[in-house]
């Protein structure tokens, strides 16, 4: 997990709670304020369909399922990644674009470090 923290462009810090459990630090930028918070993340693996699931919960109401399906493909890996999210406030546009602009980046950092 430390090394997705190196490739993460928000992501300050991970820290191992439990089994599978983590507690994510983050901090975004909105203009020029930073805006540091923490939320807990539970990682599953299924070997069977090589999926890597991240589930989240983000300041108690926001609920965010990342799925990370694997595919090699020769000496590579291929990652195709789907996002929900589920909450009660009037921001999934908003979220599903903060969170794109992330993940670009954050697979352009892994690229870059093959």
């Amino acid at each position: 997990m430390q090394k997705y923290v190196t490739f993460h462009p928000v992501i300050t810090q991970i820290d191992q709670t439990g089994t599978n459990t983590y507690l994510v630090h983050e901090t975004l930028k909105f203009g020029p304020i930073p805006i540091s918070f923490t939320y807990p993340v539970r990682v599953e693996h299924d070997h069977t369909t090589k999926k890597v699931i991240y589930k989240a919960q983000v300041m108690k109401i926001n609920h965010i399922t990342m799925e990370f399906d694997l595919v090699e493909k020769g000496n590579a890996t291929q990652i195709t990644e789907t996002i929900t999210f589920n909450t009660l406030l009037p921001i999934k546009s908003l979220m599903s674009k903060i969170f794109k602009a992330q993940h670009e980046q954050l697979f352009q950092n892994m690229n870059a470090h093959k």
